[in-house]
């Protein structure tokens, strides 16, 4: 175990709590999931966007004909221009905010830390049915904890990247860890 992401977990440890693991996901591979693919689709939002009002621009200034539709363009181009802007900086923002995550197993529950500082346990009810992706490293998804509505408070707080473990070496190994944990609770 890494001494720094042990320091950092042992205040969230309950009294008798026994630390079993820790483990920092893959950044990029977290980011990717949390932003990145958002702001790689804002990009050719965006570019469309501009392209759209540049060509309604141009028709616009000797076309009598259609002036309304051209007009109309005028308006909705600079406004899908604003949305893929937003867009790509608020999943640039998501995808940094990543920093400082930090994983931990105890011999009661699971603990994700995120880098503002959030802190969310999944106890054994909670990781009955795992989902594994990659041999060496990969994701541990907790799929009895993902959300399962709408009006789930829990979905309102966070992002599904926080109801597992992304990125992580040895995901194998850290199942079994996770499952000898459950088969005991």
């Amino acid at each position: 175990m890494n001494r720094a992401i042990e320091a950092a977990v042992r205040p969230e440890l309950a009294a008798g709590e026994k630390l079993l693991w820790t483990g920092r996901p893959n950044m990029i591979r977290l980011a990717w999931l949390r932003g990145g693919k958002t702001a790689l689709f804002a990009i050719p939002w965006t570019g469309f966007s501009i392209l759209w009002t540049g060509i309604a621009w141009l028709f616009s200034a000797g076309n009598e004909d259609s002036q309304l539709f051209f007009r109309v363009a005028m308006v909705i181009g600079p406004l899908f221009f604003l949305f893929g802007i937003w867009l790509f900086v608020s999943s640039l923002i998501k995808a940094f905010a990543v920093r400082g995550t930090l994983y931990a197993l105890t011999d009661k529950r699971a603990i994700v830390l995120t880098g503002g500082g959030r802190s969310r346990s999944f106890g054994a009810g909670d990781l009955g049915s795992l989902f594994r992706r990659g041999t060496r490293r990969g994701d541990i998804i907790f799929r009895d904890a993902l959300p399962r509505g709408s009006g789930d408070p829990e979905e309102q707080a966070g992002h599904l990247t926080d109801f597992g473990f992304f990125g992580i070496a040895d995901p194998r190994g850290v199942e079994r860890l996770i499952r000898e944990q459950v088969a005991k609770a």
